[in-house]
């Protein structure tokens, strides 16, 4: 994209030399082209730029100042006379299409920038406490262009909604034009007439530009032109005998005389079209001597016009060179400056001093803005940012012997940057962590839960033989298996149940019952196989067979009932007295046998040891 702004009129350099003779300056996307009379006589390439969208020119110290478009609008200026381009403002805060203009009396810089127009002095003696300029005057509505009249000392701006001016300190600030259009694009002001010009659009359906003038202070409103079949008429200027436009659709510099009756726009350069319309803009030098001449309102502008009889002199040559250090011309008749602390650059135009924060060596790099260079503990572009700030998240911060943040973390927090917690995993089980007065972490377990870190569950190994749960209260209960009861599942059914070896099992009515060994009978096995102790193991003596021996057959249970008789309990699967009638056979077999004689075991039974059955 490039894009093309004009600065015209014949420049006078008196008391500088210069190879190359020049009334107009183009900017071309990133290099400055100068014109003579239509031909072009030298091209400038600035390497830093981006691309150039505003220029202006400073009569007195002989250079172009620019403005040049990238992430932060810098501002630039390229001298004529020694060829040098150096780097005036870093930024100003602004992305859009910007506007600079400048007031030779102060040596001060004005742009509009998105929320206001800001200012910033290059006069030696000025204090600027805001490195990259400060806000002067705060805007409603985006000021399209700006103008300054360094005669009366006002500043002028243009918006959609009117044209206003204020002094250039940003007092007495006043509407002179209060009508709104669907756009104003540029404003000139001719000194030599006392007028201010502007060009408006009425509506975005309007396909003609108006160039309009009035008084400075606003009265007297005329239309002096209309640029019919056009909708992009850009940047006017103004010189002692003409007003200067750039017609970006029809791709040239028009011309219309101030004095021409009829007025009849001309056409005086052709410039390629490019798609950067809104950055199209004309400046023209009109040289002191011109403006002042017959003004006697004039004298602080009347008052830089150099000296033709001392134009070689040093005053002369030296005069506003160094901005902020002692001017001295060399042996090839060049001016050289000595800056003061704090200020650097090949005019002394690069403000260091308090740039660069908390003790920090301010210095240019090769694209001649400021760097710092910062001291322990500091970083940032100004060295304005402790390396502290945010570093420590539960703790004090301060700066290591090799320059480093170093944590020293608060009671119960750990980690380089104290971003550990005693608590952070320490409570288990949705246990709640707190700090006591150690710094130590404690837990406040959740139900069924206890240890110091809710690690061990209250059921376990609280149930013995059974499922353990919570109750209502948060209390452990158990559930037993089949066989075990008790508090805690304690009890088992059979432990203990059956004696003399008898083995124990549960009934379906998880009853325990026992099988008993040969030697034994009874419910528990209780019952010796004998009536006396004649046929212990290893006796080779008579004894009498108890009643129970071997009677209940086919796992019944004997017992003797009071007349010490055998009864039989049989299982499901038998009947009978002796357990001996398979069950489904046994309402026929005993309606079969109901008259027979109940079997009996006579007590008078004798059995030998030898021959008793185990």
């Amino acid at each position: 994209m490039q894009c093309k702004f004009i600065f015209a009129s014949i420049v006078l350099l008196v008391g500088h030399v210069h190879s190359f003779p020049w009334d107009i300056v183009v900017s071309s996307g990133k290099q400055l082209e100068f014109y003579f009379s239509g031909t072009l006589t030298h091209t400038e390439i600035i390497p830093s730029a981006h691309e150039i969208h505003s220029v202006t020119y400073d009569p007195v110290q002989y250079r172009v100042l620019f403005v040049n478009r990238n992430t932060d609008n810098l501002i630039y200026s390229f001298d004529i006379s020694t060829k040098k381009t150096q780097h005036l403002i870093t930024r100003t805060w602004d992305r859009h299409y910007l506007r600079v203009v400048y007031d030779p009396v102060t040596q001060a810089l004005y742009w509009r920038a998105g929320g206001g127009i800001y200012t910033y002095s290059l006069n030696p003696a000025a204090s600027n406490k805001e490195v990259d300029g400060k806000l002067l005057i705060p805007l409603d509505h985006i000021a399209m262009d700006l103008a300054v009249d360094s005669c009366g000392r006002y500043i002028y701006w243009i918006t959609d909604k009117n044209i206003e001016r204020a002094r250039l300190d940003g007092s007495e600030r006043e509407v002179l034009i209060d009508y709104a259009v669907y756009e104003r694009r540029s404003l000139a002001i001719d000194q030599k007439t006392q007028k201010i010009y502007w060009t408006e659009r009425h509506s975005i359906s309007d396909n003609q530009a108006y160039i309009e003038s009035a008084n400075f202070n606003g009265k007297n409103r005329t239309t002096l032109y209309i640029v019919r079949d056009d909708t992009m008429v850009n940047s006017l200027a103004v010189t002692k005998d003409a007003i200067y436009w750039h017609n970006y659709y029809q791709g040239g510099i028009w011309q219309l005389s101030k004095n021409q009756k009829p007025l009849q726009a001309t056409k005086l350069y052709s410039l390629s079209t490019t798609a950067c319309g809104a950055c199209q803009q004309i400046a023209a030098n009109y040289t002191l001597k011109e403006q002042t001449e017959g003004i006697k309102s004039c004298d602080a502008l009347r008052g830089l016009i150099p000296n033709d009889s001392k134009s070689t002199s040093t005053v002369s040559i030296c005069q506003y060179y160094c901005f902020q250090g002692e001017c001295s011309v060399s042996a090839e008749g060049r001016p050289t400056c000595s800056c003061k602390a704090g200020y650097s650059g090949e005019r002394c135009e690069v403000n260091c001093h308090d740039y660069c924060l908390h003790g920090a060596v301010c210095s240019l790099n090769e694209e001649n803005k400021r760097v710092c260079q910062c001291t322990s503990g500091y970083e940032g572009d100004r060295c304005d940012v402790s390396i502290c700030k945010d570093y420590c998240f539960q703790g004090n911060c301060s700066v290591a012997a090799e320059g480093q943040p170093k944590c020293s973390c608060e009671p119960g927090h750990s980690g380089k940057r104290c971003e550990v917690s005693a608590c952070k995993n320490h409570c288990l089980n949705n246990g709640v962590c707190s700090l006591n007065e150690d710094g130590e972490p404690v837990c406040e377990c959740t139900s069924g839960y206890e240890g110091e870190r809710c690690d061990v569950s209250i059921c376990k190994d609280y149930c013995l033989q059974g499922n353990c749960s919570l109750d209502a209260v948060g209390l452990p209960k158990c559930s037993c298996l089949i066989g075990y009861s008790g508090v805690r599942c304690e009890v088992n059914a059979c432990h203990e149940y059956c004696l003399n070896g008898g083995v124990c099992s549960l009934n379906e009515e998880d009853e325990p019952s026992c099988q008993c060994t040969a030697d034994y009978d009874g419910v528990r096995c209780e019952v010796s196989a004998y009536k006396d102790n004649s046929c212990e193991a290893g006796s080779t003596g008579e004894g009498k067979v108890s009643a129970c021996h071997q009677f209940c057959l086919n796992d019944g249970v004997c017992s003797l009932n009071e007349a010490s008789e055998p009864v039989c309990q049989c299982t499901a699967d038998y009947a009978g007295d002796r357990c001996d009638i398979p069950a489904f056979m046994a309402k026929w077999v005993l309606h079969a046998y109901k008259d027979v004689a109940p079997v009996t075991r006579s007590d008078a039974v004798k059995s030998t040891c030898a021959s008793t059955v185990v």
